[in-house]
């Protein structure tokens, strides 16, 4: 539980109440969230609650962006720190980051494969479809560097092997889920990424 310690910011406040969103959800499902145990887990009132947010909806929508920015930001330091590596490890170590970012953060997957996303609001679905096509299209940003640069298969599609990097992601996610989370996840997800390093990279 977050303690109120004073006056914050609205987007400071947003942004822990979506963050306390996302550990209820990855102790209790999408179902079992409810805004009374989130402005508990958040430190304040009910009423506060919705001074930030108009429904428990608008609450999932900014998890979501939430979870988009971080994978975003995981891309981006990528591609400043290890600009100079080839293509093939700046994957892995995207994928790996990926699945530890997921393995922090139980209830990404609790969220993702839940009804209340699947079947339910319109926009959360659309704001999750749009945030995986934009992480596919900067994945083959750096498949067809790999191309360019000789160490990925000219033969390979760029945009089917950026989504066969997001299924893999997704399947092992769903083991670990599946497990109670008793796997290792990045351990888990090595054992694929071989696999299709060996099948995309060049002889």
């Amino acid at each position: 539980m977050i303690k109120n310690t004073g006056k914050v910011s609205t987007d400071i406040r947003r942004d822990q109440i979506a963050n306390a969103a996302l550990r209820i959800i990855g102790q209790k499902g999408a179902s079992g969230l409810t805004t009374a145990l989130l402005a508990q887990e958040a430190g304040i009132s009910e009423a506060n609650l919705y001074r930030h947010f108009r429904s428990k909806d608008e609450i999932l929508e900014l998890t979501v962006d939430k979870i988009a920015v971080g994978l975003s930001r995981n891309l981006q330091n990528v591609f400043r720190i290890r600009s100079a590596d080839p293509a093939l490890v700046k994957l892995k170590r995207i994928f790996t980051l990926h699945l530890d970012y997921v393995e922090k953060n139980e209830g990404i997957p609790r969220l993702v494969f839940s009804e209340e996303l699947h079947s339910g609001n319109e926009k959360l679905k659309e704001k999750l479809l749009t945030s995986i096509t934009a992480y596919a299209a900067e994945l083959e940003t750096f498949i067809r560097q790999g191309q360019r640069d000789g160490f990925i298969k000219k033969t390979v599609q760029p945009k089917a092997a950026a989504f066969m990097l997001i299924g893999m992601v997704q399947i092992t996610i769903l083991r670990w889920s599946l497990s109670g989370f008793s796997l290792h996840l990045v351990d888990e997800g090595m054992k694929l990424w071989r696999n299709f390093e060996a099948c995309v990279k060049t002889e």
